[in-house]
């Protein structure tokens, strides 16, 4: 098993915080209008656990689709070492431009996955079945559950502290959130949905200079920059498709 789970590891590691998009900063308007935006790459600092959910949430997305218990524990242990506290609030929403009307949008979703989360106790209820009776399996599975949960009292670099959030994005609507970063510490954002629609991120400062984005066509987003001062960015996550998207945002 613990071959096993290093060979996932290593494949996920592969293109996964590499991978991140980088950031796209742009000539501000004007000379009033300075970016908030660091050319070097700031302290990783509590980034590093933000790009840890990440990999989480891809080990997940492979466990489901192979059932596969091993991979399901591996990506509970990784979240185990994260201490992620949920508090943080959607500013607001607003109707995605630049869209053809089309067909009406509809708020359900298809459900063709299950909702995001990163609960330990729910992958893990979640994998026992795929040990199809496997006294081993199905051993380690119950000996993980019963863990203590990691405490949320920790900060992991965002201003007030590392969050997880999760929430539902409307047919050809975009959420958005205000969230404050450190100047010269790297600021990490990761966005995962439900498979149903792409979704899309984009990172602004508070003079509306984009910043940074991830706009591929599916709906797992990372993005991260270094701010040059400690500022507010709005935060957008845009859903493209004609149905709802359940989601869930981590940040640091």
């Amino acid at each position: 098993m613990m071959r096993l789970t290093l060979a996932i590891l290593g494949l996920l590691a592969i293109g996964s915080v590499a991978g991140v998009p980088t950031a796209l900063a742009e000539e501000p308007e004007s000379a009033e209008k300075e970016t908030n935006f660091a050319p070097d790459k700031g302290k990783e600092g509590s980034a590093a656990a933000v790009a840890l959910v990440s990999q989480a949430s891809q080990l997940v997305a492979y466990a489901r689709e192979n059932e596969s218990p091993t991979a399901m524990l591996a990506a509970v242990q990784m979240l185990r070492r994260v201490r992620m506290q949920e508090g943080l609030a959607k500013s607001g929403t607003k109707e995605l431009e630049g869209m053809d009307k089309g067909d009406a949008p509809k708020a359900a979703t298809k459900g063709k996955t299950p909702a995001p989360t990163l609960d330990p106790l729910q992958l893990l209820a979640e994998a026992k079945p795929w040990a199809k009776g496997n006294k081993h399996l199905v051993a380690l599975i119950e000996a993980e559950a019963a863990k203590p949960r990691a405490s949320s009292s920790g900060t992991l670099g965002r201003t007030s502290g590392a969050s997880l959030h999760k929430d539902t994005v409307q047919a050809r609507t975009v959420d958005y959130y205000d969230i404050s970063f450190t100047g010269s510490e790297l600021a990490r954002v990761v966005v995962y949905g439900d498979g149903d629609t792409d979704l899309d991120l984009y990172i602004y400062d508070e003079s509306g200079n984009l910043i940074a984005k991830d706009d591929d066509r599916s709906d797992r987003c990372i993005v991260q920059w270094t701010p040059k001062w400690t500022g507010k960015f709005r935060v957008n996550v845009a859903n493209r498709g004609n149905v709802a998207n359940q989601y869930a945002i981590a940040t640091n």
